[in-house]
């Protein structure tokens, strides 16, 4: 009997003293040198982890028209494209990667002995939090990953609360670019109904990226255009490019959007700042709209 008293107790003392290190083995597991190999990547890393353990990030991370994280990374953080020597001259012990990373270069970092993790395609929110779960566990930062998710809901919240007073049927918003529409199942498509918007892309069946003529655009007849090209052209320049585009609702009312490439196509929290400023303009009685930034 005693003995058995006994055992159990060991038993019990033993799994105390497990408990009480596995989080400093997390830690001493959790990645040090990580390197990005897409934009995506590199702005999540921005949001979870200190740069000292960033060894690389995308050549894309400075491009002022699509990242979100220009000049949030030092100098010392090696800039990369898709060239594998450059990438394993870093030493990474993970490589963050999107799933419209090339197959073979990502085969190439795995045949080095590289951990490699490929994030899920994004187009919702709830792709987005069960990401930044996975990066949590991945890179040891629960914490910060659940901190994140949190403000990541508040904003949502917020957004949606201040939307909902909006007056008049919801604007049907065509996104727009180089006859390349965004229909369900993409970010955008988020980003527009987060906005109060409706995507007009639905009403011809259109999923995910599609090309579509301009006399199919202008039957569509959307209330508003979105647009993201790069920063500073004009709507009108736009238009002029695309002449039958100037027979649309939107056009004809001046009810043309342009949204930084950069809050348009993020599939990261970003997302609800290019939500936030398309509400202004889909919805300008609301303006400004002030968010909870967690602070």
């Amino acid at each position: 009997m005693r003995s058995a008293w006994r055992r159990r107790r060991s038993f019990a003392l033993a799994l105390l003293a497990l408990l009480s290190v596995l989080p400093a083995l997390a830690a001493a597991a959790a990645p040090a040198r990580i390197c990005s190999v897409s934009l995506a990547g590199d702005e999540f890393l921005a949001l979870l982890v200190p740069t000292d353990r960033v060894v690389c990030v995308s050549a894309w991370a400075d491009d002022e028209a699509t990242s979100n994280v220009r000049g949030f990374y030092p100098e010392r953080v090696l800039r990369v494209t898709a060239h594998v020597e450059p990438v394993l001259g870093q030493r990474p012990d993970l490589v963050l990667a999107a799933p419209w990373n090339s197959g073979e270069f990502l085969a190439q970092v795995r045949r080095s002995g590289i951990p490699v993790h490929v994030m899920r395609p994004v187009a919702d929110l709830d792709e987005m939090r069960a990401e930044i779960r996975d990066l949590g566990r991945l890179l040891g930062v629960p914490d910060e990953a659940r901190a994140l998710i949190e403000r990541l809901d508040r904003r949502v919240a917020a957004l949606r609360a201040v939307v909902a007073r909006a007056r008049g049927p919801k604007p049907r918003v065509l996104s727009f670019s180089h006859l390349v529409v965004a229909g369900e199942n993409t970010s955008v498509d988020t980003l527009i109904g987060l906005a109060g918007g409706i995507n007009a892309a639905r009403e011809i069946g259109v999923s995910g990226h599609r090309k579509v003529s301009l006399e199919a655009i202008v039957a569509l007849d959307p209330d508003v255009l979105l647009l993201g090209f790069e920063p500073g052209r004009a709507a009108g320049d736009v238009l002029a490019a695309y002449p039958p585009l100037a027979a649309t609702r939107a056009a004809r009312e001046g009810r043309v959007v342009l949204l930084a490439p950069r809050l348009l196509t993020t599939v990261t929290p970003h997302l609800v700042e290019g939500a936030r400023r398309l509400a202004e303009a889909l919805h300008p009685e609301l303006a400004p709209i002030a968010l909870d930034d967690g602070r």
